[in-house]
C-alpha cells in the first residue's frame, strides 16, 4: 500500500530510471513488502526553482502510508528515501520529501 510518488525538472529525466528502483529498493531494505510498495513519477514541464527560476533543478518526494506508523518509522522510511534522493542529483538541485498518512477508511484496495 504504500505509494511513492517523484515529481522532477526535466533536467533531471536522465536520473530518474534509476532513482526509481534505487528509492523502491531503500522501502525494501526498511522493511516494506515489495508486493505492496509503488513507486512512479511525474515530469514537471515547467517548475520555478527558488532563486534560480526555470533553469532550477528540484526533485520532490511524496511518501503515502497508512497512518499509524509511529515517529521513528516515520523517520526511518525518510532517512532512505532521502539519502537515495540526494545521492541520485547534483548538490545544486533542490531535493524535498514529504511523508503523508493516509487514512484507511478512505484508501482503498
Amino acid at each position: 500500500m504504500p505509494h511513492i510518488i517523484v515529481e522532477y525538472s526535466q533536467s533531471l529525466e536522465a536520473q530518474i530510471p534509476q532513482l526509481l528502483p534505487d528509492m523502491h529498493e531503500a522501502l525494501v531494505e526498511q522493511g516494506v513488502e515489495r508486493a505492496r510498495l509503488k513507486t512512479r513519477a511525474t515530469l514537471l514541464n515547467h517548475a520555478v526553482v527558488g532563486d534560480k527560476g526555470l533553469n532550477g533543478q528540484m526533485l520532490h518526494a511524496t511518501l503515502l502510508i497508512l497512518a499509524g506508523r509511529d515517529g521513528p518509522t516515520k523517520k526511518k522510511f525518510g532517512d532512505a528515501l532521502h539519502t537515495v534522493m540526494k545521492e541520485t542529483v547534483s548538490p545544486e538541485c533542490a531535493v524535498t520529501l514529504e511523508i503523508r498518512d493516509m487514512d484507511p477508511d478512505t484508501y482503498y484496495l
